[in-house]
């Protein structure tokens, strides 16, 4: 999984500093994530949320195939219940992750993609003391961007982050985005 996680992050940045870039190629984008997280041995999923922010270059001229990361900090908590009947407080700190996106061409002012790569969330549960876990897995995605100008878009997507020893993590997110 470190491997996946490593190779994915390489492609980010090797796209970041491919010639496309200095083309004006590249993009950034600050979303406000809706999640869904089942940690094992959990009867309900939380409500997480969280704070991503995304940035990525094209691996083509035609802007169709690309790599992206991202980092994103947790807002908030939710209360859950498990199978010995505890009631935990759950908590979303971050995640991270490293994708390949592919896409329609750029000359269309509404743009579905998909994304394939790797995600690392870290989680914090509370009961009688403190616990910190780590979820990481092969993740896709789907989304659409939407052009308000050349180089502002509006983003929305479906992201399956985790899906790993019965513990899930899937993402709703809304966001804003620019090309430079």
């Amino acid at each position: 999984m470190k491997t996946v996680l490593r190779a994915a992050l390489a492609l980010s940045l090797l796209a970041l500093a491919s010639p496309s870039l200095a083309q004006g190629a590249g993009f950034v984008s600050l979303g406000y994530v809706f999640g869904s997280l089942e940690p094992r041995r959990a009867n309900n999923d939380a409500s997480v949320e969280a704070l991503e922010f995304s940035f990525g270059g094209w691996i083509n001229p035609q802007q169709t195939l690309g790599a992206e990361g991202r980092i994103a900090l947790g807002l908030g908590s939710d209360r859950i219940t498990f199978e010995d009947s505890t009631r935990r407080k759950v908590e979303l700190n971050r995640y991270y992750g490293a994708y390949l996106r592919a896409q329609f061409p750029n000359t269309v002012p509404v743009r579905p993609y998909g994304l394939f790569g790797a995600t690392r969330a870290e989680t914090t549960e509370r009961h009688t003391g403190s616990s910190s876990r780590s979820y990481q897995d092969i993740s896709m995605g789907l989304g659409v961007d939407v052009d308000l100008d050349r180089n502002i878009y509006l983003t929305l997507e479906y992201l399956r982050a985790v899906d790993r020893s019965s513990s899930k993590l899937s993402n709703v997110t809304v966001g804003v985005g620019g090309r430079f």
